[in-house]
Protein backbone atom coordinates (compact mmCIF):
# COMPACT_ATOMS: atom_id res chain seq x y z
CA UNK A 1 0.00 0.00 0.00
CA UNK A 2 2.84 2.43 0.81
CA UNK A 3 4.46 1.65 -2.57
CA UNK A 4 1.24 2.53 -4.41
CA UNK A 5 0.97 5.81 -2.45
CA UNK A 6 4.54 6.80 -3.36
CA UNK A 7 3.95 6.09 -7.05
CA UNK A 8 0.64 7.95 -6.97
CA UNK A 9 2.22 10.96 -5.25
CA UNK A 10 5.16 10.98 -7.68
CA UNK A 11 2.76 10.81 -10.64
CA UNK A 12 0.66 13.71 -9.30
CA UNK A 13 3.78 15.83 -8.73
CA UNK A 14 4.96 15.04 -12.28
CA UNK A 15 1.58 15.92 -13.80
CA UNK A 16 1.31 19.10 -11.72
CA UNK A 17 4.79 20.20 -12.75
CA UNK A 18 4.22 19.37 -16.41
CA UNK A 19 1.00 21.36 -16.71
CA UNK A 20 2.22 24.48 -14.99
CA UNK A 21 5.92 24.76 -15.78
CA UNK A 22 7.32 28.14 -16.79
CA UNK A 23 8.31 27.34 -20.34
CA UNK A 24 8.71 30.06 -22.92
CA UNK A 25 9.75 27.66 -25.70
CA UNK A 26 6.38 25.89 -25.81
CA UNK A 27 4.35 29.04 -26.43
CA UNK A 28 2.37 29.03 -29.68
CA UNK A 29 4.14 31.22 -32.26
CA UNK A 30 1.03 33.36 -32.82
CA UNK A 31 0.82 34.09 -29.07
CA UNK A 32 4.51 34.99 -28.88
CA UNK A 33 4.08 37.34 -31.87
CA UNK A 34 1.02 38.91 -30.20
CA UNK A 35 2.94 39.43 -26.95
CA UNK A 36 5.80 41.14 -28.78
CA UNK A 37 3.46 43.27 -30.93
CA UNK A 38 1.54 44.45 -27.86
CA UNK A 39 4.74 45.37 -26.03
CA UNK A 40 5.98 47.31 -29.04
CA UNK A 41 2.58 49.02 -29.32
CA UNK A 42 2.97 50.28 -25.73
CA UNK A 43 6.45 51.62 -26.44
CA UNK A 44 5.46 53.18 -29.80
CA UNK A 45 2.07 54.42 -28.47
CA UNK A 46 0.32 52.50 -31.26
CA UNK A 47 -3.23 52.45 -29.91
CA UNK A 48 -4.62 50.54 -32.89
CA UNK A 49 -2.39 47.50 -32.39
CA UNK A 50 -2.63 47.73 -28.60
CA UNK A 51 -6.44 47.85 -28.77
CA UNK A 52 -6.64 44.85 -31.13
CA UNK A 53 -4.56 42.75 -28.70
CA UNK A 54 -6.46 43.92 -25.61
CA UNK A 55 -9.87 42.63 -24.54
CA UNK A 56 -12.71 45.12 -24.09
CA UNK A 57 -13.03 44.13 -20.41
CA UNK A 58 -9.29 44.79 -19.80
CA UNK A 59 -8.13 46.44 -16.60
CA UNK A 60 -4.66 47.23 -15.31
CA UNK A 61 -3.58 47.96 -11.74
CA UNK A 62 -0.61 50.29 -11.24
CA UNK A 63 1.81 50.31 -8.28
CA UNK A 64 -0.13 53.16 -6.64
CA UNK A 65 -3.27 50.98 -6.62
CA UNK A 66 -5.01 52.82 -9.46
CA UNK A 67 -7.34 50.61 -11.54
CA UNK A 68 -7.53 51.68 -15.21
CA UNK A 69 -9.89 50.39 -17.92
CA UNK A 70 -9.06 49.76 -21.57
CA UNK A 71 -10.57 53.06 -22.69
CA UNK A 72 -8.73 54.99 -19.98
CA UNK A 73 -5.44 53.32 -20.96
CA UNK A 74 -5.97 54.22 -24.63
CA UNK A 75 -6.41 57.89 -23.68
CA UNK A 76 -3.21 57.74 -21.60
CA UNK A 77 -1.26 56.06 -24.42
CA UNK A 78 -2.29 58.83 -26.82
CA UNK A 79 -0.84 61.41 -24.40
CA UNK A 80 2.49 59.63 -23.88
CA UNK A 81 5.64 60.07 -25.95
CA UNK A 82 6.93 57.10 -27.99
CA UNK A 83 9.90 55.25 -26.51
CA UNK A 84 12.60 53.10 -28.06
CA UNK A 85 12.03 49.35 -27.93
CA UNK A 86 13.10 47.94 -24.57
CA UNK A 87 14.77 44.69 -23.68
CA UNK A 88 12.61 42.77 -21.24
CA UNK A 89 14.15 40.53 -18.59
CA UNK A 90 13.16 37.54 -16.48
CA UNK A 91 10.32 36.55 -18.80
CA UNK A 92 8.08 33.75 -17.54
CA UNK A 93 5.15 32.27 -19.43
CA UNK A 94 2.77 29.78 -17.85
CA UNK A 95 -0.02 28.22 -19.91
CA UNK A 96 -3.25 26.92 -18.40
CA UNK A 97 -5.15 25.73 -21.45
CA UNK A 98 -6.29 28.81 -23.35
CA UNK A 99 -5.26 31.13 -20.52
CA UNK A 100 -1.64 32.25 -20.24
CA UNK A 101 0.11 34.19 -17.48
CA UNK A 102 2.99 36.32 -18.80
CA UNK A 103 5.45 37.88 -16.34
CA UNK A 104 8.52 39.97 -17.14
CA UNK A 105 10.55 42.98 -16.08
CA UNK A 106 10.41 46.03 -18.33
CA UNK A 107 12.95 48.58 -17.13
CA UNK A 108 12.24 48.83 -13.37
CA UNK A 109 8.77 47.25 -13.30
CA UNK A 110 7.43 43.74 -13.01
CA UNK A 111 4.56 43.32 -15.45
CA UNK A 112 2.01 40.54 -15.12
CA UNK A 113 -0.41 40.00 -18.01
CA UNK A 114 -3.22 37.49 -18.32
CA UNK A 115 -3.79 36.44 -21.93
CA UNK A 116 -6.86 34.50 -23.09
CA UNK A 117 -7.94 33.19 -26.45
CA UNK A 118 -11.15 34.98 -27.47
CA UNK A 119 -12.86 34.13 -30.76
CA UNK A 120 -9.64 32.56 -32.04
CA UNK A 121 -7.38 35.51 -31.16
CA UNK A 122 -5.09 36.08 -28.16
CA UNK A 123 -5.86 39.15 -26.04
CA UNK A 124 -4.83 40.54 -22.67
CA UNK A 125 -7.72 40.70 -20.18
CA UNK A 126 -5.83 41.93 -17.12
CA UNK A 127 -2.44 43.35 -16.15
CA UNK A 128 -0.66 44.44 -13.00
CA UNK A 129 2.46 46.54 -12.62
CA UNK A 130 4.75 46.49 -9.56
CA UNK A 131 8.13 48.05 -8.91
CA UNK A 132 10.98 45.58 -9.41
CA UNK A 133 13.83 45.02 -6.96
CA UNK A 134 16.92 43.66 -8.63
Amino acid sequence: MKYYSIIQTTFLIFIGTACCTKVTAQVAPELKRAMQARLEAVWKKDTTTWSRLTADEFTIVYPDGQLVTKNERIVALKNEKPEPVHTIKHEQIQAYGETVVHRFIDQNEWILEVWVKQNGAWRVVAAQVNFAKE
